[in-house]
């Protein structure tokens, strides 16, 4: 709730001041994007952090390990929900502090889930994919139905990067090149869809589908600018 009426707040304070702000993930090419990162923490029945285990790889829990699996066997789909605009994905490119690999790291700001140095009771998740964009409650859900499904089928993450994940990645899987591929990937993933609510995915799919045939036909001004002056 905070984040809708912050930004419905910010925007309407903007334009008394003769300005517009936005929260659209890739407003300038060549400025950096517009995050919504989210940070994710557990606390168990005794009211300890659930993602700390001091005998474990890293400091991190079972369940720390089995959420990072979650989030990252559920990548391509999970980019439908987070990066919901035709112009997310301008930001979620190689290179750029974005969730744009399928990979983890600690404390690598180069990765999709990033873990915090911080261990004890700060120790968290950061899921680094969303945009500002993103519609915080989906997002949230989304985040969580995934991280909820790698604990409970115990899926294990994939090797942790050690490169810088700007030009080399220990994977080959990252977002998808564009909305319309994204959501392909939201249909195909019949387990985060059923888990999502199939009722809120297939919706989404169809406005979304919508949304991306205006723009695959609207003729762009960087088309004007790149074939007009030799065609």
């Amino acid at each position: 709730d905070d984040i809708a009426v912050f930004k419905l707040m910010a925007q309407e304070i903007a334009r008394q001041k003769g300005l517009h702000l936005t929260f659209m993930g890739k407003p300038f090419t060549a400025a950096g994007g517009s995050g919504l990162h989210v940070n994710l923490s557990l606390r168990n029945a005794e009211g300890t952090n659930a993602l700390v285990d001091t005998s474990g790889d890293y400091g991190l829990s079972d369940t720390a390990r089995w959420a990072i699996g979650g989030l990252l066997a559920h990548h391509e789909a999970l980019s439908a929900i987070v990066a919901p605009t035709v112009n997310s994905y301008k930001r979620l490119r190689a290179g750029q502090m974005a969730g744009f690999w399928a990979n983890w790291g600690l404390d690598h700001r180069f990765t999709t889930v990033r873990v915090s140095p911080e261990r004890g009771a700060s120790t968290r998740l950061e899921y680094r994919q969303p945009d500002g964009a993103a519609n915080p409650y989906l997002a949230t859900a989304a985040v969580l139905v995934a991280g909820y499904l790698g604990v409970m089928n115990r899926i294990e993450p994939p090797v942790i990067e050690t490169n810088d994940a700007i030009e080399t990645a220990s994977t080959s899987r990252s977002t998808p090149e564009n909305l319309s591929i994204a959501l392909d990937a939201l249909e195909a993933d019949t387990e985060f869809a059923s888990a999502f609510g199939q009722m809120c995915v297939d919706n989404l799919l169809a406005i979304k589908r919508e949304e991306w045939a205006k723009y695959a036909a609207h003729t762009t001004d960087w088309e004007h600018t790149y074939y007009l002056p030799f065609l």
